[in-house]
């Protein structure tokens, strides 16, 4: 099952103050440190990245209406400071909308204002690992949880499917595949759409296939996002090792 809105909202305030926290211990240089997963960005350019994705999402559930672009921001000052003070804004305008509110979102999918708190929480979730693994710290000290990764596996493969099909990068799943979380026993089955070129779909868990991506859902969620190696997980069959290689979530 998916987290409800309530449940997003609460999940992202400890995955921005995470992030915050995260960002506080660092000094000035480390800034200039490159992320791992994100090549070519600093741990500067994450977070303006990720502050710039805050007001853009925050743009958009107050007015109710699309903004093409994020924001490109005038950044003075502490970068921790301005972080938070972006975060705040989102968190800000999210309590101020009821989650039942038409409100437009990238995907076209789920127009309402509840896509937005669980899209920012995973954005902010994947970029907080992103952020520690930049400064070293052990996989444990990550703070992603399994109900967390498993709303994120949710996300993954029906939000970001359909949004890369949309865009002409269709993710390489030409049979069903089967992701499986070894620690809670939960499974999400991924086949072709009905029609030619159609979005992959989520079906249930009985569909027969011998395609399978075994691992903890934590380790799921993010070899989906690319944040650990898919050497991390099991993978059987031809078509589970195609939809790996393809385009997963950009």
């Amino acid at each position: 099952m998916s987290l409800d809105p309530t449940s997003s909202l609460e999940q992202l305030g400890d995955a921005v103050a995470r992030y915050a926290a995260l960002l506080g211990s660092v000094d000035e240089e480390v800034l200039d440190h490159e992320v791992p997963a994100c090549p070519g960005w600093s741990a500067r350019d994450l977070t303006i990245h990720l502050g710039g994705v805050h007001r853009w999402a925050a743009a958009i559930v107050l007015s109710g209406s699309r903004v093409p672009d994020e924001p490109e921001p005038l950044v003075r000052g502490p970068l921790g400071a301005w972080y938070e003070g972006c975060a705040a804004a989102l968190l800000t305008a999210l309590r101020a909308v009821d989650p039942a509110e038409p409100t437009p979102n990238f995907s076209r999918l789920d127009e309402i204002a509840a896509f937005w708190p669980r899209r920012q929480l995973h954005e902010t979730t994947v970029h907080a690992v992103d952020l520690a693994q930049t400064l070293g710290a052990p996989e444990d000290d990550w703070g992603v949880t399994p109900e967390v990764a498993a709303d994120g596996i949710g996300e993954v493969v029906r939000v970001f499917f359909t949004r890369l099909t949309a865009r002409g990068r269709r993710p390489h799943v030409a049979s069903p595949v089967r992701l499986e979380a070894s620690d809670t026993g939960r499974s999400w089955t991924i086949a072709p759409g009905v029609i030619p070129d159609a979005p992959p779909v989520v079906r249930h868990a009985e569909v027969p296939t011998d395609d399978v991506v075994r691992g903890t859902s934590v380790e799921l969620y993010l070899g989906l996002w690319r944040r650990l190696p898919h050497e991390r997980l099991e993978v059987v069959g031809d078509a589970a090792t195609a939809m790996l290689a393809g385009p997963l979530t950009t």
